[in-house]
């Protein structure tokens, strides 16, 4: 079953991911209420701080993206709470379904470097960003990363952003990416 979440990144040849939202004031005496939602079956809950974050990376000096190929690490983590691997079957009472064993992440975005990495827009121009896992397992966009083990209780995953360079002419400036990161249990 699927769970979806948002994570937000910025930077200026520093990065930062962050989700937009846009409204516009209603008219007097009108308004709209939205509302939206999913019930799916899941393993675990994400942690509120997990499902919606940003990560703001400080300036990244252009001669270090130009000697290095690659900017310094910044880290975040999915945080998974409550996590139980029985399965209640709701539509027959008293029967279990099998157990949940595994866990896998995608992370999805615009993509660049022939879809190797995650698109930056803004002002600056050369860069992406790229993402890997605690075992350093790459992040491709839209693909999903290995099967982790599922494990009763909390479970914190741990990654790490960097910007890379894209092969165009390196431009200072601000720069941000969104990206939507997905979690199936099986």
């Amino acid at each position: 079953m699927k769970t979806f979440m948002h994570l937000a990144i910025t930077s200026s040849l520093a990065m930062f991911i962050s989700p937009g939202a846009f409204s516009q004031t209603p008219a007097q005496g009108d308004g709209v209420v939205t509302l939206g939602g999913e019930v799916v079956d899941s393993a675990c809950g994400l942690e509120l701080a997990s499902a919606d974050q940003s990560i703001e990376m400080p300036a990244e000096p252009i001669g270090r993206i130009l000697r290095n190929t690659i900017g310094d690490p910044h880290p975040f983590q999915l945080r998974l709470v409550n996590c139980s691997l029985s399965r209640p079957d709701p539509l027959r009472p008293g029967v279990s379904l099998p157990d949940w064993e595994h866990l896998r992440v995608t992370f999805d975005g615009a993509r660049d470097r022939e879809g190797r990495s995650f698109a930056a827009s803004g002002f600056s121009q050369g860069v992406a960003f790229h993402i890997w896992d605690a075992a350093g397992q790459e992040s491709i966009p839209g693909e999903p990363m290995a099967l982790l083990p599922l494990t009763e209780g909390d479970m914190t995953l741990h990654y790490t952003i960097r910007l890379v360079g894209n092969g165009l002419q390196l431009v200072p400036g601000a720069h941000s990416a969104a990206v939507r990161f997905t979690l199936d249990y099986f």
